[in-house]
């Protein structure tokens, strides 16, 4: 992965394989509740538990994903002048690509271009943000809200 410009806070990028510590081989999850996902990144989900012993304020219902190979030829409009964020966005390149992405937040910007299988960008509320494929990428790309619509906490 490429990048550059200001780091951004509610953005999280790297690669999902090395994610996965290798002494745990179970840990392959990327998203979700597991004890391998720090509860203070974004790509932890809270949920509601009747076993916890700890309230979790909210419920991950509200989904959507994508599954789209981004040609270099596809209509620039559809990248251009996306609305701020809402929820939690997660897009990985699930192939070989090249995918550019930047993220605004005022006059900060920050550039990432995923470019090795398994990079991926992961943001939060309030963050502009446009795409453009380099290369034909195969992107999956994945949006969750809370239960009640309100604003997920980071």
């Amino acid at each position: 992965m490429r990048r550059s410009g200001m780091e951004l806070e509610g953005l999280e990028y790297g690669n999902a394989w090395q994610l996965r510590p290798p002494d745990q081989p179970h840990s392959n999850w990327i998203i979700g509740d597991h004890p391998a996902i720090p509860k203070d990144s974004l790509r932890f989900i809270r949920h509601r538990s009747e076993a916890a012993d700890f309230e979790i304020p909210t419920l991950v219902q509200n989904l959507a994903l994508k599954w789209f190979v981004h040609q270099p030829s596809d209509c620039p409009e559809w990248g251009q002048a996306k609305p701020p964020s809402q929820g939690r966005t997660l897009s990985l390149l699930a192939g070989e690509g090249e995918f550019e992405l930047r993220f605004r937040r005022g006059p900060e910007e920050l550039v990432l271009v995923l470019d090795v299988p398994g990079d991926y960008a992961l943001w939060g509320e309030g963050l502009a943000h446009s795409w453009r494929p380099l290369r034909p990428s195969p992107l999956l790309t994945l949006r969750w809200l809370p239960e009640d619509g309100a604003p997920t906490p980071p």
